[in-house]
Parts: C-alpha cells; structure tokens; sequence
C-alpha cells in the first residue's frame, strides 16, 4: 500500500486482489466497488483510468504474467 491506494505488483506488502485484464472487467469492479471491498478498507480502488493505464502498460499487473493489485 502506498499512501492508501492500490499498486499493481505480486510482490508488494498488503493485502492483494485479483482481476481480469478485460476493460469490461475492470470497468465492473470499479463501479460495483469490488476492489476496494477485497481490500477490506485498507486501500481505495484506483480510479478506471489509471487501472486501464497499469493493463495496457505492464503487460502484467503482477510482472509475472498475473493480474494482482495489492492494498
């Protein structure tokens, strides 16, 4: 967790939550709450924006071929 946001990376301390890599995912998880809810309060959900950014730019959110953010 940095600061109380989301950061993609498997290896990052925290609490950690899988998603799909699809945009339609991404837009669901968001709007439904469902990642700041996997993190049990202790990080807010990266804006949609910046989650497509952290998919099209990585490859993998995880840098081993995963979709993992931690809190």
């Amino acid at each position: 967790m940095k600061g109380g946001l989301a950061v993609p990376g498997m290896s990052k301390p925290g609490r950690g939550c899988w998603l799909c890599k699809e945009e339609r995912c991404a837009k669901e998880a968001v709007k439904g709450g469902q990642i700041a809810r996997a993190f049990k309060g202790k990080a807010k959900s990266p804006a949609l924006e910046r989650l497509l950014q952290w998919f099209s730019g990585l490859g993998s959110l995880d840098g081993d071929g995963g979709h993992g953010l931690k809190s």
